[in-house]
Formats: C-alpha cells, structure tokens, sequence
C-alpha cells in the first residue's frame, strides 16, 4: 500500500500492481479498495496495471468534512491520476464509484479509454424515480437483513440510519468471513457517516444533469443484476441515452446479493470487465 499527497492536501491511499494498460477500480460508499483485491484485482493484473484506492474519508484516506460530490471525488481522482503521472486509463466503479466514475468521464473525457458501470445510480436519476421503481420500499433493508443487520420498521427509510446501519455489517466476504468488522474499520464508516456530509453530497446533481448524459462520448459498458429492482430504471435510462453504450445484463441467484455482484460474483464480473476492455479499439488499448 502506498499513499500520495494531493495539491488539495488531501493524503490518498492506493495500491498499484501488475503491467499492461492502466485501469482504475472505484469502490462505492462505506466500503474500500480492498473489495477490489478479493478476487476480481487479481484476475486483471496479469494484462493491466490495476489501480485501487480509497476514496476520500474512507479506508485510509483523509476524512473531510465536506466534499463528496461526485464532481468533487471525480476531481480528487484526476488529481491522482496527475500525481501518479497516468494519461489515460479504463475506469471501472461499483454503485457509487460507478457514478464517480461517469462524472469522470464526463468532466475528463481526453483520460478515458472506456468506463465499466456495474450498478451505477447517477443523482440526476434519482429524481425521476417513483414509489414503483422502489418495491416495497426495503430494497437496502433486504440487503442489511440479509447481511444479519435488522432494521427497526421505523427506521426502513433514514437513509442515514441504513449507512450507519452497513458500517456494523460483519464481514460477509474473504478470508474473515462470518467476522465482525474490525473496530477501527467500523468507526470510520461511523464517522464519515455521521460527521460528514457524504449523505447529501453524494446525490448532488452538479452539472450532470439529464439533459447533459447523451453528450458523454465515451465508450460505456453497463453493467447491472435483473433482479436489482431500485436499479432498473437507472439501467434502462442510461442504455437508452447514452450514445456509446454497450450492457451486460446478470442474473443473482435467491441467496445471492444482487447489488454486491462485484463481492458475489467476481469471476463473473471480472470476465464482463475484461471482455468489455477486449472490445475498446486496439489503438486506445496502448499504454501511454
């Protein structure tokens, strides 16, 4: 693990491994770049040189106090990038990170080869939603119930109340599996979701707004589960109105977690990532 000073002052923490074309992996909200290293990191570093770090306030990243647009964490990655001096490289963000991923690719469209979205839900979306798109209405509180987290029936829609809620989750995944979070681990989550203003920041539209989504030129890849029902209608808008759109489309099995498909399934999500990278030009595939 290594770390870079920002020109904002803020102190990244970041792994760098393998050779080949860059590729950048972003994690989403309360989580870290080790989801990245489980298994799917390793199934690319043998063709790519795979960057993953921790997105600000979480991991072992600097926690602000503001700042978690995803304008703002789009920025703070082209800072990085700079820092680490890599010109161009493929994107690939979780929930999120895939949001982050896309303002990105809107903002710095000259630095990307090709984005991969697994389950992205860009603010600009979120408004257009309706009480179908949301089921019943405990899309996240399945997944916390699931991950032996109850949710009083009071509490089923505080957004905040269910981020606090998935900072106590145990470790589902890897080789702590079935154990409690470590100490340290949980209180950050606690901390970047209680003293920060990530809840509201990271529905902040900015400047890409709906209007402004079928002007990114940027190759895209979806990716999203069938049975991702809050995700749906994201998927579909985007497919629909973004102009150079590829999807893959997976299908969870019942005990799986559908929105966690890069935890669940990272074979398959790791062989969607690689074939959507096989299918960018030749010319942009060389290191620059």
């Amino acid at each position: 693990m290594s770390h870079v000073r920002l020109l904002n002052g803020l102190d990244v923490h970041y792994s760098r491994v393998g050779e080949g074309p860059d590729v950048v992996m972003i994690h989403g909200v309360v989580a870290h770049r080790g989801i990245w290293h489980l298994r799917i990191a390793p199934l690319l570093w043998d063709r790519y040189r795979v960057l993953t770090y921790d997105l600000r306030g979480h991991g072992y990243t600097t926690l602000t106090e503001t700042g978690y647009t995803p304008t703002e964490l789009a920025t703070d990655l082209k800072e990085l990038l700079d820092s680490l001096h890599i010109e161009k490289a493929y994107l690939v963000g979780h929930s999120f990170g895939a949001d982050i991923a896309l303002y990105f690719a809107y903002l710095y469209p000259e630095r990307v080869i090709k984005a991969v979205l697994i389950e992205p839900m860009v603010p600009a979306l979120v408004r257009i939603l309706t009480h179908e798109d949301f089921g019943d209405g405990e899309f996240f509180v399945k997944i916390l119930t699931k991950m032996g987290v109850p949710i009083p029936e009071e509490r089923r829609f505080d957004g905040k109340y269910l981020l606090k809620a998935a900072s106590q989750m145990p470790t589902k995944w890897g080789p702590l599996r079935n154990m409690p979070r470590h100490k340290k681990t949980s209180e950050g989550m606690l901390e970047l979701v209680t003293s920060t203003s990530i809840t509201r920041d990271m529905l902040d539209i900015g400047d890409l707004t709906l209007q402004q989504i079928p002007t990114i030129q940027t190759p895209i890849h979806l990716i999203f589960d069938s049975s991702s029902a809050l995700y749906r209608k994201s998927y579909s808008y985007l497919r629909s109105h973004l102009p150079n759109v590829t999807q893959s489309v997976l299908n969870a099995s019942s005990d799986e977690l559908a929105h966690l498909s890069p935890l669940e399934e990272p074979e398959i999500i790791a062989h969607e990532i690689l074939k959507a990278f096989a299918e960018a030009s030749p010319i942009s595939q060389a290191p620059s």
